[in-house]
């Protein structure tokens, strides 16, 4: 069940496939086409973070977590809000978190929105976006990182984890959050330059992962050892441009049924039809949004940007993975995820009324 969303895209990328084998007579076999198409550009910004996440996920734990166990902080916390929750974050939480609670408020919870958004979500939107949707993108994900607390909080509430170790605990993530709304309120440009400069920062770690990965692919050089098997992170690259193959023809499916319905939500929220899709087609994963980024209004962009950090992969591959390590938490991780979403896409929208 907690993979409906995938079996349906699944479906269409098998429609897509037959259409573009039949000559593309009902115009989806170019758009199968064209999310295959993707791998190219997705493995640029994706090889190298990916294959240093081993490297990451170590340093953290080795400098770090001490660090965070000093100031009386569950050292799950830290690692947890760097990696997403299928790309180590769990497994890592298993090791050093210091209870049952925390292995999965940490190791689910903080790691499928602030982890799933630095190590995985970021680094997708800045290989996929054009250069002239970088503020768009900047606000509508400073407005998710702003309100993921709000979610957190209340999917720690949920775990029955005693109030002041849950707000004790917080506490790093809610500095972030109230120095962010204080800069996006009276420095925006300030803000968004900086969130720039990240971006680039993680686009040059990137760059030097896949050199690394590069030359120990080519000349068998090993220069560092533990990074990230070539096989594995071609396999993530590899597995997003598939889902990019059935995600394509699902949205253009989506819109000819129905149009109407789109429209009517369009004009309601005030934003274009393909970015009433996109939002909903997120609830996969964000990579829908981001591989038609080109095609939303811009408080489209800005309120799609927001969701992806909270609420995207809610009920795709994250969900599947989460089902599949801790029934119990299904539950409480949707609602956590939602809750986060929802409040980005309140601010955001204030936001973007504020400053239209």
């Amino acid at each position: 069940m907690q993979n409906f969303l995938l079996y349906i895209i699944a479906i269409f990328f098998v429609i897509g496939a037959i259409d573009y084998i039949m000559g593309n007579k009902l115009k989806l076999g170019h758009l199968f086409s064209n999310g295959l198409k993707t791998m190219g550009p997705l493995a640029i910004s994706m090889v190298g973070i990916l294959s240093l996440t081993p490297l990451f996920s170590n340093l953290i734990n080795t400098y770090l977590s001490p660090f965070m166990t000093k100031l009386s902080l569950d050292p799950s916390i830290c690692s947890s809000c760097f990696i997403a929750v299928d790309m180590g974050a769990y497994n890592l939480s298993l090791k050093i978190a210091q209870s049952s609670s925390f292995i999965k408020f940490s190791g689910i919870l903080v790691s499928s929105i602030l982890g799933c958004t630095l190590s995985f979500t970021l680094p997708l939107s800045l290989g996929m976006i054009k250069e002239k949707d970088m503020n768009l993108l900047a606000k509508g994900m400073l407005c998710g990182l702003i309100t993921c607390p709000i979610g957190l909080f209340i999917g720690g509430l949920l775990l029955k984890i005693e109030f002041s170790i849950l707000l004790l605990n917080l506490m790093p993530i809610i500095i972030l959050s109230v120095i962010l709304s204080v800069f996006i309120i009276f420095k925006q440009d300030m803000c968004i330059a900086v969130f720039k400069i990240f971006g680039k920062l993680i686009v040059t770690i990137s760059i030097i992962g896949l050199i690394l990965q590069s030359i120990n692919s080519i000349a068998g050089i090993q220069i560092i050892d533990n990074l990230m098997d070539l096989k594995e992170v071609l396999y993530i690259v590899g597995k997003i441009a598939i889902f990019l193959g059935g995600a394509y023809v699902m949205l253009e499916c989506i819109q000819r049924v129905f149009k109407k319905q789109l429209a009517k939500l369009s004009t309601k929220f005030n934003i274009g039809v393909n970015s009433i899709t996109a939002l909903i087609g997120s609830l996969a994963s964000a990579i829908v949004v981001f591989s038609d980024f080109d095609n939303l209004d811009d408080k489209g962009k800005i309120l799609c940007s927001a969701f992806s950090v909270g609420g995207a992969y809610v009920l795709g591959g994250q969900l599947g993975f989460v089902a599949s390590v801790d029934t119990s938490i299904i539950s409480i991780y949707i609602i956590t995820k939602l809750i986060s979403g929802i409040a980005a896409i309140v601010l955001s929208s204030i936001i973007h009324k504020h400053n239209s």
